[in-house]
């Protein structure tokens, strides 16, 4: 319970922080303006509920686009080659995360939650929690907090926008994770266990009743916790971009909910690259399709690419051998 007051309160306080730092034009009818830096505005028009839904085929459509356009080949290529990298190590990481999550006090135990009205939403440990911050539950409370933000005085069209956003997110990150899910057929890790397969066995497209009565048994990869967690992050740091804390929190987080998962045995560690591939574009594309944005710098003045450079690395820890991917930007 304590846990929950401290997330209620910290969902208060940026509620507080949103309203204080609301620059609306109050000229304009149509659109809100937000300044963003002193330099770049945004600006939204007042969003319809039926914008939740009308945009999904296009979501679909610019993920598809999105990964065969020459110059995001090299995010292919991130995410394709670190599922590849990892996959040899999947089963030693999975039984050393769980060693580990033994050690920190139950994090290697399955998760639960208290019911209200019917749905599972107070966890009843710190793991849990970290579990359920990539159910879809939690992004549909994100959700209900942006659209209340919203409604409280004057209309927010930024809040609001971003409220219909979430619900984008559940609908188009689940049309595209069970698609793969349903082409891979691959084991999640505690029936893989039970069944003496190391790393998982895969079952690529497994009949719809098949997967409907084991669902295990083919829906490790990839992870829609961590694609719906992207996503929705992606939505709120895009929207939100004036808020510098959202990434580097959100991260810390997403990397907390990757090692729950695998000490939990829910997933392996190679389901995640791809899962944080369609997140971030699914999330980001949908945030950015709203938005239009008006920048004052000085004509000329070219915008700052993202660059980056990946090294793989393989260590020896506590006599387990590891593997991981520096990212340098």
């Amino acid at each position: 319970m304590r846990f929950s007051k401290i997330v209620v309160l910290f969902f208060f306080c940026f509620a507080m922080q949103i309203g204080a730092a609301q620059q609306q034009d109050s000229v304009a009818v149509d659109r809100q303006v937000f300044q963003i830096t002193p330099e770049l505005t945004y600006s939204y028009k007042a969003p319809k509920t039926w914008d939740m839904f009308r945009f999904i085929p296009q979501d679909l459509y610019d993920l598809g686009k999105f990964t065969v356009q020459k110059e995001n080949l090299k995010w292919d290529g991130l995410a394709l080659g670190s599922t590849l990298v990892i996959l040899p190590y999947d089963q030693k990481l999975i039984e050393d995360s769980g060693k580990l999550g033994e050690r920190l006090g139950g994090w290697d135990k399955p998760s639960h939650y208290k019911r209200i009205l019917g749905l599972e939403v107070i966890p009843t440990s710190i793991s849990s929690a970290f579990y359920y911050i990539g159910n879809g539950n939690t992004t549909l409370l994100l959700s209900g907090f942006f659209y209340a933000v919203g409604k409280i005085g004057p209309d927010d069209y930024r809040a609001l926008t971003t409220a219909n956003e979430l619900v984008e997110v559940l609908v188009s990150v689940g049309i595209t994770t069970q698609t793969i899910k349903r082409m891979s057929g691959r084991q999640s890790p505690l029936v893989a266990i039970r069944d003496g397969n190391d790393g998982g066995a895969w079952h690529p497209f497994p009949s719809f009743a098949a997967y409907q009565s084991t669902t295990p048994n083919f829906d490790a990869m990839p992870s829609g916790h961590m694609a719906t967690y992207f996503a929705t992050l992606m939505v709120i740091a895009t929207n939100y971009s004036e808020y510098k804390w959202i990434k580097p929190v959100g991260y810390t987080l997403g990397g907390a909910l990757a090692f729950n998962m695998m000490s939990g045995k829910v997933h392996w560690a190679s389901d995640y690259p791809l899962a944080v591939l369609i997140g971030c574009v699914i999330g980001k594309n949908i945030a950015e399709r709203r938005i239009v944005k008006t920048s004052t710098a000085l004509p000329g003045a070219k915008e700052k690419k993202t660059t980056f450079n990946t090294q793989y690395n393989f260590n020896r820890i506590y006599n387990t051998n590891v593997v991981g991917a520096t990212i340098t930007f």
